[in-house]
């Protein structure tokens, strides 16, 4: 008897859909279906950040939050390694991201992912 109302149910849902009664959403949903997690991405100046999670929020340059977990950009040290000049031209992916890197000391620049797979940075004047 449970089976017979199970297909019944079914039935009556594909008709609803089929009808417009019932977005295919909510169908899916009904039949214990349950839909993929949220995905947030953040650009940071030392890269992107993620998190998944049933909601999530992203404020670029600041943080990703999921649920009640926040997770915070990292701030950009100059060093040699971040210097747009040594960065320029180096690997990296995914294309179309982005990230800071340093100018005459200070973390003023920035780079971006080419589709080609290298990044292509705003160099200090002076530089080739």
């Amino acid at each position: 008897m449970k089976h017979c109302l199970g297909m019944f149910a079914a039935l009556i849902l594909t008709g609803l859909v089929a009808c417009g009664g019932v977005e295919s959403g909510q169908a899916q949903e009904e039949m214990g279906q349950q839909s993929s997690a949220l995905t947030c991405t953040a650009n940071c100046p030392t890269g992107a950040i993620t998190c998944q999670g049933a909601s999530c929020s992203a404020v670029d340059g600041s943080h990703v939050q999921c649920g009640t977990v926040i997770q915070y950009c990292q701030p950009l040290i100059c060093s040699k390694p971040t210097a747009c000049e040594n960065l320029n031209g180096k690997a990296c992916s995914p294309s179309g991201s982005s990230r800071g890197c340093c100018l005459g000391g200070q973390p003023t620049g920035g780079c971006y992912c080419t589709v080609n797979g290298t990044w292509t940075c705003m160099q200090s004047p002076g530089d080739p």
